[in-house]
């Protein structure tokens, strides 16, 4: 028949195959003999060879011989699946599924979905804005859909569970939302059969976007896990010193990167802190930075000498095969009885500590030694220095002194250039001096890319 009116059908099929409309090629006898993807699932019941018979306004176009081409578009259904794409959160989701349905299918609408500890979630919505319950697993009236034997269930009256819906309700639909869930669309009528395929069509759509957000939430909280470990510490209160930070990863999105710091008191009111620089930028420094970290805080237990630590440090690193290298100041704090404290200092490679005391002047502590954590003979010094009341250390990674200017990117921000803004910070508090220089070296880059930026600031009281 379709060589007499010169129909390709393969061709056709070819066609009509990535086409978001429902499309049926209809030969003379009323036959179906063409439907695509998108007709197979806005209505299952009617394949190739089956007899066309659909009440749905369509578009017809006539291929000669009695023969016709029908198109069927679902403006409604259409704008639904494109928000329901969107959906970036398994809550955001679950939350346009049930308002959708409410608005495009029913009066009425709850997705029953599984939770933790073998409980249910009761997500619903008549119109005003989604509620949701937990309940302990419990849902008989749809337990075939919940467990994935039936793709379609009937109801015509709910028993237990946290339904929410008026009691003279006319019918309800459920249909698969994904493992262990469903959706249940519920009308004071009947429902129609094209509103049924409408109902099954809007929930397989349903169940895509709800296990891609599912998916995106559950990395998201991962991530977030992951990241929480990575970054510094709240900043103690201790006796003597106040203190304060600025940590600027290069990578804002991802909040982490390979420069940190960590201060970790003692129960005589001592500490231990650090300042440190991996190699490198990213989630990989980050990684990195937190597995020096959580070796220095082990040591720091057993050790308190800086000079020592350093030494355990790069031969705990280099035990794991590590293959980055650290640069670093280690710092012990001793409070005093008369007011200030003192501080016992080692550098790892680690760009110079300075000192601006209560006067406006500016010093380096002279500490010198190798990278941690790749050579195996390594040498690091020892320096002391007594803050006074008002006197301020500051540590800082070299994303300050190698901030490159946004008007040249050339000239680098030097370390000349942080003395001379820390001697603008005479008489200011440790909080006010590490956002004077967040604030200068951000003005000098201008928002243009930065290596990471760590500072800290320890001022006696």
């Amino acid at each position: 028949m379709s060589s007499a009116v010169g129909i390709d059908l393969d061709g056709w099929q070819r066609l009509v195959d990535g086409l978001r409309e429902a499309v049926f090629v209809v030969d003379d006898a009323g036959v179906v003999r063409v439907r695509n993807a998108a007709a197979a699932d806005r209505f299952p019941r009617l394949g190739v060879g089956g007899q066309f018979d659909v009440h749905v306004a369509g578009r017809q176009h006539d291929l000669g011989d009695g023969w016709s081409a029908w198109y069927f578009t679902d403006s409604t259904l259409d704008h639904a699946h494109l928000r329901l794409a969107g959906g970036t959160s398994r809550e955001a989701t679950l939350k346009t599924i049930v308002q959708l349905a409410a608005e495009l299918l029913g009066e009425h609408c709850v997705a029953v979905v599984p939770a933790t500890r073998d409980r249910l979630e009761w997500w619903r919505c008549g119109g005003g804005e989604p509620t949701v319950t937990r309940t302990p697993r419990r849902a008989s009236e749809i337990a075939e859909v919940l467990t994935g034997t039936s793709t379609l269930t009937r109801i015509t009256s709910l028993g237990e569970g946290s339904w929410g819906v008026p009691e003279d309700f006319g019918c309800a639909l459920a249909v698969p939302l994904g493992v262990g869930g469903a959706l249940v669309v519920v009308r004071k009528g009947e429902f129609a059969p094209n509103d049924v395929e409408r109902v099954r069509l809007f929930g397989k759509h349903a169940a895509v976007a709800l296990e891609s957000s599912s998916k995106l939430t559950e990395q998201q909280r991962t991530i977030e896990i992951l990241r929480s470990a990575l970054l510094p510490l709240p900043l103690p209160e201790m006796r003597g010193v106040t203190m304060a930070s600025v940590f600027i990863p290069a990578h804002q999105r991802a909040l982490v990167g390979g420069d940190f710091y960590d201060v970790h008191p003692r129960t005589d009111g001592s500490a231990t802190f650090v300042l440190g620089d991996v190699c490198g930028h990213g989630l990989e420094a980050a990684v990195h930075s937190g597995r020096v970290r959580q070796s220095l805080q082990a040591l720091s237990l057993v050790e308190t000498n800086p000079v020592r630590l350093l030494h355990l440090l790069n031969t705990s690193l280099r035990a794991t095969g590590s293959k980055l290298f650290t640069t670093l100041v280690v710092g012990e704090l001793v409070p005093l009885s008369g007011g200030g404290a003192r501080l016992s200092l080692a550098s790892g490679g680690h760009p110079v500590p300075l000192v601006l005391r209560a006067d406006g002047s500016v010093h380096e502590v002279s500490t010198t030694g190798a990278i941690v954590g790749i050579l195996a003979d390594v040498r690091f010094s020892g320096e002391q220095v007594t803050l006074a009341p008002g006197d301020t250390l500051v540590l800082y990674s070299d994303g300050f002194t190698e901030a490159r200017a946004h008007t040249d990117r050339t000239e680098l921000f030097g370390e000349q250039r942080l003395r001379a803004v820390l001697k603008e910070c005479k008489g200011r508090s440790a909080e006010e001096i590490a956002r004077h220089c967040e604030r200068a070296v951000l003005k000098w880059l201008d928002q243009d890319d930065h290596d990471d930026l760590a500072l800290l600031a320890v001022q006696a009281v």
